[in-house]
């Protein structure tokens, strides 16, 4: 048994991440992401009946359930963003090369 949502959050990250050259897509970020969004979003868990995991992973993949988790992951990007967990990548100066 597992909550199907790990699997679907972490496929919303990975395609909002890749159009957001501005967030830091490391694996501590990615994670803290992922589990700020999971922490918000109510678990959808599946056990090991075939049929039900895959209808569940329908649902979670269209419509209104992957826009909710879209917004959700775009809340966590946002706070992980303003309050990263590591150090923040040295910027160039204003006007410098770069």
């Amino acid at each position: 048994m597992h909550n199907a949502l790990e699997e679907v959050v972490g496929e919303v990250f990975d395609q909002l991440a890749r159009d957001r050259a501005d967030f830091c897509a490391c694996t501590q970020c990615r994670d803290d992401v992922i589990t700020h969004a999971l922490n918000q979003a109510r678990p959808r868990y599946i056990s090991g009946s075939l049929i039900g995991s895959a209808v569940t992973r329908v649902a979670l993949s269209h419509g209104q359930a992957r826009a909710e988790l879209v917004v959700l992951v775009l809340d966590a990007m946002r706070r992980v963003t303003a309050r990263p967990r590591h150090p923040r990548p040295a910027r160039a100066p204003e006007g410098a090369p770069g």
